[in-house]
């Protein structure tokens, strides 16, 4: 299933030391995400100020540059082309170089992404396998990268946040049927607590999380084991010295095979001008997307949202 190869690929990349790197916060850099097989898919800029993704989008027909030097300059960004790249993977960092431009297939599209001389802990998968495993965060030049913890659901914090996530689901719910309906009535799901199956966490005082968390339904009659649908949430919440709260939730009501729904691999925390920015791939059985979301202390918006593609 998706999801199980999703949290074990999750587990492996959050795991990261500090790249432990002082850089002023007003020099640009590039970040991409590592492929198990060592391609790079950069996918977003910060010039000093702001961010933006000046990487080609996915294209089934977009040329391949034959070496680094022909690679577009506004492809880049930055200064100069990024011809090394730190990288944030299981046990530490490495440093590795590009040898060429390269593509692949993102589930129907066509990146380009920039091949290393990366070489992996464990064996790369053939380049057909959708969603590909990831290794982590690149970046170059150097940042300080923190890691997002991964929070086992059974977790005694995770046990304290579940009746914000319970309510804060019940509400998320009624919006979507108040706009495309439901299955069920309120009363027949709305004490149902969801389970929760993923949660990622960053900081102390106060602390982040991300949570994954669902609710299965049956109809009257239904026997165990039968579905009417799956009702699919996400949520961001804080914990700070007095309270946990909700900043946003939706609930995504889906069949029961979950085709449709997207899971979050959580690459790396980059703190700029006291600000948050939480980067992160999503990705499902047919689409896969990378982010860059600023965490504030009210809401969490989106300031990149780069997809490499969809069927």
């Amino acid at each position: 299933m998706i999801d199980r190869t999703v949290r074990a690929l999750a587990t492996g990349v959050v795991v990261l030391s500090t790249i432990a790197v002082a850089a002023d916060s007003r020099a640009a850099f590039a970040v991409g995400v590592l492929r198990r097989d060592g391609i790079v898919l950069p996918f977003a800029v910060f010039d000093g100020k702001r961010w933006s993704a000046p990487w080609p989008p996915p294209n089934r027909d977009l040329p391949i540059p034959i070496d680094v030097r022909a690679v577009p300059r506004r492809w880049w960004g930055v200064d100069a082309p990024p011809e090394r790249w730190d990288l944030s993977v299981v046990g530490g960092t490495q440093t590795a170089r590009v040898v060429q431009p390269d593509w692949v297939d993102v589930h129907c599209s066509r990146y380009i992404g920039l091949r290393t001389d990366y070489q992996p802990a464990v064996p790369a998968p053939p380049r057909s396998e959708q969603p590909y495993p990831k290794d982590g965060l690149a970046i170059s030049p150097p940042r300080e990268v923190e890691r997002i913890e991964v929070v086992p659901p059974d977790a005694n914090e995770v046990r304290a946040l579940l009746a914000v996530v319970h309510s804060s689901f019940n509400d998320a719910e009624r919006d979507v049927e108040s706009r495309y309906g439901h299955p069920l009535k309120r009363r027949a799901r709305e004490g149902v607590v969801p389970t929760i199956e993923a949660v990622y966490a960053y900081g102390d005082t106060p602390r982040i999380y991300y949570v994954e968390a669902m609710r299965a339904y049956r109809q009257l009659g239904q026997a165990s084991g039968e579905c009417a649908g799956i009702g699919s949430g996400t949520g961001w919440f804080i914990r700070d010295a007095s309270s946990v709260r909700a900043l946003t939730m939706v609930v995504d009501l889906l069949n029961c095979d979950r085709q449709s729904a997207s899971y979050m691999l959580p690459l790396g925390i980059l703190r700029l001008d006291n600000r948050i920015y939480w980067l992160a791939q999503f990705s499902g059985w047919d689409h896969e997307r990378y982010v860059v979301l600023e965490v504030k202390t009210k809401t969490v918006e989106v300031i990149v949202n780069r997809w490499a593609g969809a069927c």
